[in-house]
């Protein structure tokens, strides 16, 4: 539920909560998020364009996302 309703804000371009959910999702089966190659480019992406919105580094070092572009 919490990846669908990431990709869902993600597509919304709402990257608080996109980082929110993701973390919510993270939380419960942290696979889940680590393991998809769409959620990870979701992840990918928000630490691209994103790099500062609350979450998003928590995200990069659960879902092991490069800290490079």
């Amino acid at each position: 539920m919490h990846t669908d309703l990431g990709r869902a804000w993600w597509q919304w371009g709402k990257p608080e909560q996109t980082a929110a959910e993701l973390l919510s999702a993270v939380r419960v089966s942290s696979g889940e998020v680590r393991d998809r190659p769409a959620i990870r480019k979701i992840v990918t992406d928000l630490r691209c364009q994103y790099p500062l919105v609350a979450g998003v580094r928590e995200l990069i070092a659960a879902t092991g996302v490069s800290a490079r572009t």
